[in-house]
């Protein structure tokens, strides 16, 4: 996949493994996509790095930065463009895999979603040939031991490439941290733009899945359209961010006023209206944003009504009927038809056929989305006290939603029962599951400060830095004839200051 005549083949620009040979890596071991962790971590992370670790492609998506250097100012793109123009008018022969670790080892330093706009303005001012920038990038993209460096790459592929670069810019962009950029590129260099980035936006589900599917906002695509629609919105990170474009892009009125609405369809119909409910005031347009939200809420409604229930569908509709138990304070729509809307779900979510589907869902303990069934019951006000208890008897995994619910509900009665269970399943939980789990359980026992005390203990002595310090919060916030003298010297120890020995003198 290289051809180069800058690097050999197998060699590389920086120290370590490449990005590419980590896609490969996993392409091999799990197929073309989505990859678990979004194809984190990659090569270039850095064990003990920074305690808040973002998510593969979530740093470029929510903040811009500048990467950690030595110090020196990062080069912006004006800079990088005139040293891109500097290596292209360069003699190829004097074009060595030095002067193209030299770039590699500035890029590092920069930020590459702060110049990659900048950058590209100033190469195509400049008129810098496509082929040179092609063949740079694919250097840049295929040998780069270092994230920033093969951004910057992907950025000159989509400046310069064509479709022999597709299957490299497939291949890059699975890996979420990369997404974005082989999107961008893939709808620059490619013949047919948008059902490239279409074939990437199906193998990546968290930040990449996003990011891709944002390039095909402006897509006419019937078949793009109608992805959108079923499935394309959903992500691993919150649909939210995808519903609104969903359901203007893929024209979502006009699909669900068809005499006939496939179960595919109607389920996405559902999931779009209730992500906008839900993300109202969020970070993405929501459902008082849509120009179209009556017609289709109205449309919903009838669908609903006569189709077969399930727990993704009441899902949905409880996610609706919220929305119109507290509306934004400015809901731009007619007083009538929001009087409609508000008896219309809350007469849909009152159907005896709901409450029947959650009994039915939770009288099985071992089902594996027996949890998915749990805030149905609290929104239908069932007791599913017995049912949860069942559930955990069974062992389910520490991350299982279901403790947290019992957490959240035992009154004293239930708590210690609960907690021993917890205790139990703990010994022999590995990790890291056991890590998640005491963080996890260091958060909701601020509320059992009587029966609490072990799995703290554990959380304190045997978790991770986040979980001791969330524990110790925990602890902090019980009441004092709550805590045993184990805890209570535990809390002493924890608040009282330790020496400072930086002044004392060396042996």
């Amino acid at each position: 996949m290289t051809g180069s005549r800058w690097v050999r083949d197998g060699e590389t620009v920086g120290a370590g493994p490449t990005l590419l040979d980590h896609a490969r890596t996993l392409r091999r071991r799990y197929g073309p996509g989505p990859w678990p962790g979004c194809g984190d971590p990659l090569p270039d992370a850095r064990p003990g790095g920074a305690s808040f670790v973002f998510v593969g492609g979530g740093e470029d998506a929510l903040v811009r930065r500048t990467p950690d250097g030595d110090g020196a100012a990062p080069p912006t793109g004006v800079e990088l463009a005139d040293h891109l123009e500097h290596l292209l008018r360069a003699k190829e022969s004097g074009l060595g895999g030095e002067r193209l670790r030299g770039l590699h080892d500035r890029l590092t330093t920069c930020s590459p979603i702060d110049v990659a706009d900048e950058l590209g303005a100033e190469v195509r001012r400049r008129g810098l040939p496509s082929e040179g920038l092609r063949r740079l990038g694919r250097q840049l993209a295929e040998h780069g031991t270092h994230r920033a460096p093969v951004k910057i790459g992907l950025v000159l592929l989509g400046l310069g490439g064509d479709v022999r670069d597709r299957e490299l810019l497939l291949l890059l962009g699975t890996l979420d941290e990369l997404t974005l950029y082989a999107a961008v590129a893939l709808h620059r260099s490619q013949p047919d733009p948008d059902p490239a980035v279409h074939a990437l936006a199906r193998r990546v589900s968290g930040w990449g899945r996003i990011q891709a599917v944002r390039t095909l906002r402006d897509t006419t695509d019937p078949r793009i359209r109608a992805w959108l629609l079923r499935e394309g919105f959903r992500n691993t990170v919150m649909d939210e961010y995808l519903a609104h474009l969903a359901a203007t892009t893929g024209d979502l009125r006009d699909a669900l006023s068809h005499p006939h609405v496939d179960t595919r369809l109607l389920g996405g119909g559902g999931g779009i209206l209730a992500a906008m409910a839900h993300g109202q005031g969020g970070p993405a347009p929501g459902l008082a944003d849509y120009a179209h939200a009556v017609p289709v809420l109205r449309r919903y409604a009838d669908l609903v009504r006569t189709r077969t229930p399930t727990i993704t569908r009441l899902l949905d509709l409880i996610g609706i009927a919220m929305f119109f138990r507290h509306p934004p304070r400015e809901l731009p729509w007619a007083p009538v038809d929001i009087e409609y809307l508000t008896a219309r779900y809350e007469g849909l979510l009152h159907e005896p056929r709901w409450r029947a589907l959650v009994l039915e869902h939770l009288a099985d303990p071992r089902r594996p989305d027996f949890h998915r069934a749990l805030r149905p019951a609290d929104v239908l006000r069932l007791d599913p006290t017995a049912q949860v208890l069942a559930r955990l008897e069974t062992g389910p995994s520490l991350l299982d939603p279901t403790w947290v619910h019992a957490l959240r509900g035992s009154d004293r009665r239930h708590a210690a029962h609960v907690l021993g269970l917890a205790e139990r399943r703990l010994a022999v939980t590995p990790r890291p599951e056991r890590d998640h789990a005491l963080l996890l359980f260091a958060h909701f026992l601020r509320h059992h400060p009587e029966h609490g005390w072990p799995l703290l203990r554990s959380a304190l002595t045997g978790g991770t830095p986040e979980a001791r310090r969330v524990a110790l919060t925990t602890l902090a916030g019980w009441p004092a004839d709550t805590l045993t003298r184990e805890a209570a010297a535990c809390l002493r120890a924890a608040r009282t200051p330790r020496p400072d020995r930086s002044q004392e003198p060396r042996p």
